[in-house]
């Protein structure tokens, strides 16, 4: 069992044996408090009991102290019992372990258009998409991660357009001119949709053809950052394989007519599914696609800017008529610079891979500042691993809901809540274990340093179990500050390498460290450094 759990369980079943030999009602709520409250807080202001505060400390015993405060009671663990039973769990690896959930999750995110370079304004899509899949991995869940490529549409026609003419060689620019002067290609572009949306096969085969290729730079910068896709599904299939055909044919009793057009009613809102000329739209196709994703997965979650809320409502209720339950959507605030919001439209935009550069080039400097004793392909190799885990973290710490200004002074702040500090602190306990001579036997005494060190390491299993229950990845990235916090306390007190009895012990406690910090940059998409 682990420590908290443990603890937790002795806690809760001493106030509920009082309560129970009292006749008194189990109406009371618990949590974990903040510092200073102790470890466990039973709260009775709902049960309005007025307790015994005498007979209440007086269930105390070597495990817990209870400390009544009005209508709260808090549970202190002992320091030395907990120490001991987390350092335990730890050196048998229990901590880390979480059980094989028999539940298959999908994962759909980023999902751009193909249609230039992915910019930093899109890249959190892609960034909490893919540790929030990392998260439910580790949680134990078979977790499937998707791109939905759109390869019809507006946006899709105009490039394949502006390629064709202006040559796809710098595609992003042939895309704009089209944008630029739009109305001149207007008929050319409904042209190129009704073909798409009529399932004309060799159209849309040449299509995706093209669309690979730009698709394949998306990918590649993803890459950089760690980013990968199990699989790709293209929105075309579902004009192909039948699946329009079914969404119509099933909520055909529902649909009303507009001149030949086909829409659902819900409340004020129509929403189209044919257009007049019998083609269907996006919506209709990504209906198609959220039932097919329902049958092959238990749950299914899309990553959307939230700008999309209105519109996967839409969804919503189209899958409610169908009597789909098992679709969510997670949405997030967007990301700007300090110049302002992006667009690939307008030409304003900064791309993902110039962003990595400019971040790997400002982390070369700050090592180069901080360490002469790295060759030159060692000052590189840690610039790209704290350059990209900048990124990916400074990105990642926000709640999704939050809008995020990117600041690289802050991004790439070694001392503050941001990668290079958590990376460093990683790689002093690193060092810590690479000059160590280890001893046979472990002297069971914790200082108070180590049990507060032995405390925030126990925390993982919940901090996880949290991030994953409300879908909050920023959790995972506060958790490994708030923890490499802790450490560095510990190293400021505590000596290691010269502690004579204590050292097996704080040996121990360290590579524990090290093992938490692992798992977290795990699901955070760090690659972890020693020579930081």
């Amino acid at each position: 069992m682990k420590p908290f759990q443990k603890f937790d369980a002795i806690a809760r079943e001493k106030i509920d044996s009082y309560l129970a030999a009292h006749s008194l009602e189990r109406n009371y709520r618990s949590y974990r408090p903040q510092k200073g409250f102790g470890d466990m807080s039973f709260d009775f202001q709902r049960s309005g009991l007025n307790l015994n505060q005498e007979e209440i400390a007086g269930l105390s015993d070597k495990y817990v102290t209870f400390k009544p405060v009005g209508k709260f009671v808090n549970a202190i663990y002992d320091r030395q019992e907990f120490a001991k039973a987390a350092l335990e769990e730890g050196m048998n690896g229990n901590l880390f372990k979480f059980d094989k959930k028999m539940e298959s999750i999908l994962v759909e995110h980023t999902s751009a258009n193909p249609t230039g370079p992915l910019h930093i304004g899109r890249v959190r899509n892609s960034i909490i998409g893919d540790t929030l899949s990392r998260i439910l991995s580790k949680y134990g869940y078979t977790v499937t991660t998707e791109y939905y490529v759109n390869d019809i549409g507006t946006q899709v026609e105009a490039l394949l357009i502006g390629t064709e003419k202006f040559g796809s060689e710098n595609y992003t620019e042939s895309y704009r001119k089209v944008y630029d002067d739009f109305d001149s290609y207007k008929a050319k572009v409904e042209e190129y949709m009704v073909r798409a949306e009529s399932g004309d096969t060799e159209f849309l085969k040449t299509s995706k053809e093209k669309l690979e290729i730009f698709l394949n730079d998306v990918l590649m910068d993803l890459k950089k950052l760690s980013i990968t896709f199990d699989t790709f599904v293209w929105e075309s299939e579902f004009i192909l394989n039948g699946g329009v055909r079914d969404i119509i044919a099933r909520l055909a009793p529902l649909l009303k007519d507009d001149g030949g057009a086909k829409y659902l009613e819900s409340g004020q809102d129509k929403m189209y599914l044919i257009r007049t000329n019998g083609t269907s739209v996006y919506f209709t196709r990504d209906i198609a696609h959220h039932l097919r994703k329902s049958t092959q997965y238990d749950r299914c979650i899309t990553v959307l800017g939230e700008d999309h809320k209105s519109y996967f409502k839409k969804i919503e209720y189209a899958m409610e008529i169908l009597g789909v339950h098992n679709v969510s959507a997670l949405f997030y605030s967007y990301i700007s610079t300090k110049e302002g919001k992006m667009s690939t439209r307008r030409g304003n935009v900064v791309y993902v891979r110039d962003f990595i550069d400019e971040a790997i080039d400002r982390a070369r400097e700050e090592i180069i500042k901080r360490r002469n004793d790295l060759s030159e392909e060692q000052i590189s190799e840690i610039a790209n691993k704290i350059g990209v885990a900048a990124v990916r973290y400074h990105i990642i710490k926000y709640s999704p809901d939050k809008p995020v200004t990117f600041d690289w002074e802050e991004a790439l702040n070694f001392d503050g809540d941001a990668a290079p500090f958590v990376m460093y602190s990683y790689a002093r306990a690193r060092s810590i274990l690479s000059k160590s001579e280890e001893s046979s036997e472990i002297i069971w005494e914790f200082e108070e340093p180590e049990s507060e060190l032995m405390k925030e390491i126990s925390l993982y299993p919940e901090v996880v179990d949290d991030a994953m229950m409300h879908s909050r990845p920023d959790k995972i990235a506060r958790y490994s500050y708030n923890l490499a916090g802790a450490f560095n306390q510990f190293y400021r007190d505590c000596p290691v390498l010269d502690s004579g009895e204590s050292l097996q012990r704080r040996i121990e406690i360290v590579r524990i460290f090290t093992r938490t910090m692992e798992e977290l940059f795990q699901m955070l998409g760090i690659q972890a450094s020693d020579k930081i």
